[in-house]
């Protein structure tokens, strides 16, 4: 989205002044500066490209259908912008009129819903292990790591650490024991709080 100077709201203005004026090359310059920044201001709260374009198209015919007795009192932008908005309202009232028009929406917003709720899932996860692991005891810890981070084996921790391969063993069921019940508490949460 291009950045707006305050050089160019006048020239904004006066293609405005010109499109009252029937200027059809002026209301083409005003489509052609304004049509994405608005595009995206409407595709980010439908979720769908052809609901976005049809609400700027919509904004654009009504200036142009308007332009006689067209009254901005703020910026242009400020007014181009303001109209989006409620057509976007506008628009998602039909959409929630029209069950296949929801179904559409669904479609659109739900996959980055999910990807959403999987990421915070994940870093949730990956928080209760790292706790988990810091409460481990010193040396449990240790060869839990060295299995976990290093991707060492259970002979190699053993002679690194000078253990027997069965304490090794033992020892990382148990952390790995104990990181399962933390997330099962954690899940169970999640599913029925509190």
């Amino acid at each position: 989205m291009a950045q707006r100077t305050s050089q160019q709201q006048p020239e904004i203005s006066d293609l405005i002044g010109r499109i009252r004026q029937d200027d059809a090359t002026a209301f083409e310059q005003l489509y052609t500066l304004m049509w994405e920044p608005l595009y995206v201001f409407a595709l980010k709260r439908l979720g769908a490209t052809a609901d976005a374009e049809d609400v700027v198209q919509e904004v654009f015919t009504n200036i142009w259908l308007r332009r006689h007795s067209l009254q901005i009192n703020a910026t242009v932008e400020a007014y181009l912008f303001t109209a989006v908005r409620y057509q976007t309202i506008n628009q998602l009232r039909r959409i929630l009129q029209s069950p296949e028009k929801l179904d559409q929406v669904n479609e659109a917003i739900l996959p980055s819903t999910e990807a959403a709720f999987r990421n915070l899932l994940a870093r949730e996860t990956a928080a209760i292990i790292n706790r988990e692991v810091e409460q481990l005891p010193g040396k449990m810890r240790e060869i839990y790591l060295l299995s976990v981070e290093q991707n060492r084996s259970v002979a190699e921790i053993a002679t690194g650490l000078e253990l027997s391969e069965q304490t090794v063993r033992n020892q990382l069921n148990l952390a790995r024991t104990r990181i399962r019940k933390s997330l099962r508490a954690a899940y169970m949460l999640l599913v029925f709080p509190l």
